[in-house]
């Protein structure tokens, strides 16, 4: 095997084997054009018509949801319209990426290697070359969350240890923190030079994102009834926003970001996916049914609207719409009131969650990606396959994982 030359090894401290590089397949998958770049429909993954597509412009989605609000839209970029896959890059057999974040013109990816190892790398958002790589002891379990020159990532160990690391752009560590409990743990939350966060075992924490060092810790439950945080903390000016699984402390909690005391607290309140924060309302779905928004200061409930189906996504809020889908539909919301604006059908999964780039929602359905206004609901342009992670934004385009090996981006025709 080869590694490629930009390729940068870790310290060995950061892991437990002899580093591997990319399979000779990967590679020449990355930097050989014809296996790169492909072509495709105008408005689907279809050879029958063909358009030349546009480079992808610069991204910046550097966590989940796209900022510390988790609002899972940038209403900045121009609109995604029909075109095709601008370039797809086979990762090798080995590889399954368990998400993707993007700054400026990279890709930072984190996953699976085969069995039960772990990778990170870079990946050109221009052409899909490979940019430099590097093993890890434990697998990544979701997507990396990027501040400066610091990569954040969720890790579980074979033998089912886990912990938040900090590597370089180089894949040296700087620093890692271990985790409580034994479940997957929630991907992290960075706010200005603080990095917010929850265990499966009912802590949450604020750690320094520069060492790692503790600035405040609390914990959820006691020894008898334990607390859960099973999602992402949501972070504004006026909290910490956490939700807190427990017999005990069950419900959404507003800390203080300075010392993590309680600012307002609703009981009871099941919540078990990431909040979207507005200026003034917090957006939250239940596990049945139901979406609502609370005041961000007070924790008052402002509304609550039911949809027409059990399975809901976790909400995405652009500009004054909330977009969130169940297994009948996407609907579109005003975030004011609840009121419905509209409702597309289709039979979007329930547990993926639309994202926005200007005014278009992109949405995951068993029949593959499809595109739809936010301000309208109109269906612009459907994309014959999915994504096994969450689909991220760029100009022109979005970043998404066709296959379990694989990476792509979707770009519009030129016009």
């Amino acid at each position: 095997m080869s590694i490629p030359s930009r390729a940068r090894r870790p310290s060995t401290a950061c892991r437990s084997h002899p580093r591997r590089s990319l399979s000779r397949r990967s590679l020449l998958a990355t930097v050989g054009a014809g296996l790169t770049t492909a072509l495709a429909g105008c408005s689907q993954l279809s050879s029958s018509t063909s358009c030349s597509t546009v480079t992808p412009g610069a991204g910046d989605w550097p966590q989940v949801g796209h900022d510390a609000r988790h609002t899972g839209a940038d209403t900045t970029l121009p609109d995604v319209p029909a075109g095709g896959v601008h370039w797809r890059t086979d990762l090798g057999d080995d590889l399954d990426p368990a998400g993707v974040a993007v700054d400026g013109d990279k890709v930072v990816v984190g996953g699976r290697r085969a069995p039960n190892a772990g990778f990170l790398g870079q990946w050109s958002l221009g052409d899909g070359e490979t940019l430099e790589t590097t093993d890890l002891d434990a697998r990544v379990t979701g997507p990396p969350v990027l501040t400066g020159d610091i990569v954040l990532v969720c890790c579980t160990a074979p033998d089912g240890t886990n912990t938040l690391r900090a590597y370089d752009r180089a894949w040296n560590e700087w620093w890692r923190r271990p985790r409580g409990g034994s479940h997957a743990q929630p991907t992290p939350t960075v706010a200005g030079s603080t990095v917010y966060g929850g265990d499966s075992d009912g802590t949450v924490f604020a750690l320094d994102a520069a060492d790692g060092t503790p600035r405040w810790e609390r914990t959820f439950g006691d020894e008898r009834q334990g607390g859960a945080v099973h999602a992402p903390v949501t972070v504004g000016d006026a909290g910490v926003y956490v939700p807190v699984a427990s017999s005990r402390e069950q419900g959404i909690y507003c800390l203080s970001p300075e010392d993590g005391q309680t600012r307002w607290q609703q009981e009871w309140v099941d919540v078990q996916s990431v909040m979207a924060l507005t200026d003034d309302l917090l957006l939250v779905s239940y596990p049945s049914y139901e979406v609502a928004a609370f005041d961000a200061e007070t924790g008052e409930r402002r509304w609550s609207t039911g949809l027409d189906s059990r399975r809901i996504s976790p909400p995405t809020v652009a500009d004054d719409t909330v977009v969130v889908a169940d297994e009948t539909g996407l609907y579109g919301l005003d975030v004011a009131t609840g009121k419905r604006r509209w409702k597309r059908t289709t039979d979007a999964t329930a547990f993926a969650r639309p994202v926005v780039a200007g005014d278009t929602v992109v949405a995951q359905t068993t029949d593959g990606l499809v595109g739809c206004s936010v301000s309208t609901g109109k269906r612009r342009w459907t994309v014959e396959e999915n994504s096994g992670v969450p689909v991220v934004p760029v100009e022109h385009g979005f970043v998404f994982s066709p296959e379990p090996n694989a990476l792509a981006v979707y770009t519009g025709c030129r016009s």
